[in-house]
Order: C-alpha cells, then sequence, then structure tokens
C-alpha cells in the first residue's frame, strides 16, 4: 500500500484519468517517494500486516523497539533459558508497560522480574505487533509522498538536473537538491540520528 495514489498524482500533474500511457512511471515515482520518505525518516508510517521481530533489551527494565502502531494484536514473549525458544507470553500493565501515551510506542518497560539479558549475544525477547508510525499514513506523510511522487515524475524531462527556464531569456534553471516543503512535512516525524 502506497501513501499516495495514482489518482491523484494524476491529478495533480494535470493528466486525465483516461490517460493510461503513463501509469507505469508514476507508479515507479510513488514507490521510489515511499521508499525515500522511509529512509529520510527512519521509519515507515503504514502497516502491511502482523509480523514478528526479536530484540535484545537495553537494560533488564528498557526494550528498546521499533514503532508499534497499536497495542491491538501485540504479543511480547521471553526466552529465559536463551534457547532460541520463546516460551513465555508476558501480560501487558502486569508484566510489562508501553511507555509513551500514544502511538507510536518506541519502548516497553519491564515491571515485573526484569527483561532477561543476553549472555551469549542472542535476542531474549519476541514481539509480534503492528510495526509501523500509524495504522494508516498521516496527512503530512500523504502531503509529501503526493508533492515528492510529482517531482520525481516530472524529473525525466530533466535528467541532468536542469529546466528550460520560465523566462527564456535566463536559459536553464537547476532544480534544487532538496524540496523544502517535503523536508518541512517530514521533520517531526525524523528519528533523531537518521541523517
Amino acid at each position: 500500500m502506497a501513501y499516495t495514489t495514482l489518482a491523484l498524482v494524476k491529478s495533480s500533474l494535470g493528466i486525465p484519468d483516461a490517460v493510461t500511457s503513463e501509469d507505469t512511471a508514476i507508479t515507479a515515482a510513488i514507490g521510489a517517494a515511499d521508499a525515500l520518505i522511509d529512509n529520510y525518516t527512519g521509519r515507515t508510517f503504514e502497516v502491511v500486516a502482523t509480523s514478528v521481530r526479536t530484540y535484545v533489551p537495553r537494560t533488564a527494565s528498557i526494550l528498546d523497539v521499533d514503532d508499534i502502531a497499536t497495542a491491538t494484536g501485540l504479543v511480547v514473549k521471553v526466552d529465559n533459558d536463551q534457547d532460541g525458544t520463546y516460551e513465555t507470553t508476558l501480560t501487558v500493565t502486569t508484566d510489562y508497560v508501553l511507555d509513551g501515551n500514544d502511538e507510536p510506542y518506541r519502548m516497553l518497560t519491564n515491571v515485573n522480574n526484569g527483561w532477561p539479558l543476553s549472555i551469549y549475544g542472542r535476542p531474549t525477547i519476541e514481539v509480534t505487533a503492528k510495526f509501523a508510525y500509524s495504522e494508516t499514513p498521516p496527512d503530512n506523510i500523504k502531503q509529501a509522498a503526493l508533492l515528492m511522487s510529482c517531482r520525481l515524475y516530472q524529473r525525466k524531462a530533466s535528467p541532468l538536473g536542469f529546466q528550460a527556464g520560465a523566462v527564456p531569456e535566463f536559459g536553464a534553471v537547476r532544480i534544487s537538491r532538496n524540496d523544502p516543503d517535503v523536508a518541512a512535512l517530514l521533520q517531526g516525524v525524523k528519528l533523531l540520528g537518521v541523517a
């Protein structure tokens, strides 16, 4: 699932719905825009399905996790004897709490016996969850994806990074490397430390 749609990008570009000759190129631009957004922010913004990931706790009480979009369907299991089998299922609020008041959750705090720390470097915690920033992309992500998709599609007209100027006397105009509007839309959701 993409952060924007083919129909929205075509409408923004002024391409009628009936014209399908550019659909493949626009779809590729949408996919590339989604990947650029994810890479720039260090996270993904839409849940595709529930998945399983393993982790090594930071401390006996703190477990850093990837974005968890919702507590619904969340399952946390522990490998107590570090044999690669996650045999103990923990209960939220009894054994651990989700830190933060709202999604996405990025940390689980053990409030019972503590997370088993890894002796052999093997992950000791298995988390089944909907890993993403949110279950559906927020409006700022949808808008950034739309702007980037249009921009990437239109780059085929300026493969060397220059575009014919609006005023012929000024000649070619260099295309800016970064779109300040896209950067502003993404700034609030960019993880710290992601370049």
